[in-house]
């Protein structure tokens, strides 16, 4: 069987399963994807409609108690108990119900009552719907999913990492745990976060060079470039880049397009000049951008990001306890 994911550094491709993960983001949908990465292959239409209905079901174990992805793996084993669920069963439950403790999260913070799940709609159009509280067209809805499929795994991450680690020592909910907690640190997936605040002090892409050469002189980070593995640009940064182009033109942000291409430009030269080194956009540069597009602040990038990987993790616990 092909690994989870794998990356061609040759051909800057990101793969999952042996298929490439962007032509998957673009044609196809989250719960297919999510089968390829538990299986091994595409679901056939049978085990995509049971995969779904299963989803769907397991959505009603979500209580308003719930409102943080720490607490949700709290949870789970309560879950795994209490209704007699397999490994593979409780791994789905903290899968399904990550968008619930996010969405919880943020609807609580800006003093919103949560609305109820569409048993109609899918993983990331109910998601959606939850969390904006509003009816999407299809456009938005498709967008939506595939930046949720873009990050849902990805080799030899921090997260990973942390997960294969502590399934070594502890349980697949420990192992959970740590992966949650590596997850969230400022270069793994926090940077999303930091590179559009960076976007929103520079704010026109004239002040972009100035900008980043302070922050490099100050010994700051430039946030969304360079990766420890493509050799060229991400092709996950790619599928986003066109997605914010689109999507800003329609909500009247052009400014933020211009100034991630200003950042991507300059933030390259100047790593370039002062530390010799070539680097080219991630999927961090234009994340939580192409997120604002959707009216999410920021801030909420990192716990986007982790519903997105909770597939991955699901995958590899599968993966390492059969091994």
């Amino acid at each position: 069987m092909e690994p989870i994911s794998s990356i061609d550094p040759a051909t800057n491709k990101l793969y999952f399963r042996g298929l490439d993960a962007t032509e998957l983001a673009r044609t196809t949908d989250y719960e297919s994807v999510l089968y390829l990465l538990i299986h091994g292959e595409l679901p056939t239409d049978s085990q995509r409609i049971r995969l779904v209905r299963r989803m769907t079901q397991l959505r009603d174990l979500y209580t308003e108690n719930i409102h943080s992805l720490e607490i949700l793996v709290d949870r789970i084993s309560e879950f795994r108990e209490g209704h007699s669920l397999d490994l593979h069963d409780t791994l789905l439950a903290y899968v399904t119900l990550c968008p619930f403790a996010v969405t919880a999260q943020y609807v609580n913070s800006q003093g919103r009552e949560m609305v109820e799940p569409d048993k109609k709609l899918g993983h990331a159009a109910n998601f959606l719907w939850m969390i904006t509280g509003v009816e999407h067209e299809n456009t938005d809805n498709r967008d939506f999913q595939t930046a949720l499929m873009l990050p849902m795994d990805d080799p030899d991450n921090p997260s990973l990492t942390a997960l294969t680690e502590a399934l070594k020592e502890g349980n697949e909910l420990d192992a959970l745990r740590e992966a949650l907690r590596a997850h969230v640190g400022p270069l793994h997936h926090g940077a999303g976060t930091l590179a559009m605040k960076m976007f929103e002090e520079i704010r026109t892409p004239e002040k972009a060079r100035e900008y980043l050469k302070q922050r490099l002189e100050s010994g700051e980070k430039l946030y969304g470039l360079g990766h420890r593995i493509y050799t060229g640009l991400d092709p996950r940064a790619k599928v986003l880049r066109d997605m914010l182009e689109k999507r800003a033109s329609e909500i009247d942000k052009e400014w933020l397009v211009q100034v991630t291409e200003a950042v991507a430009k300059e933030g390259r030269k100047l790593l370039s000049e002062q530390k010799g080194i070539d680097t080219y956009p991630n999927i961090d540069l234009y994340n939580a951008a192409v997120y604002s597009t959707f009216g999410f602040p920021a801030e909420l990038n990192t716990s986007l990001f982790a519903v997105s990987r909770a597939a991955g993790w699901m995958a590899h616990i599968l993966d390492l306890k059969s091994d």
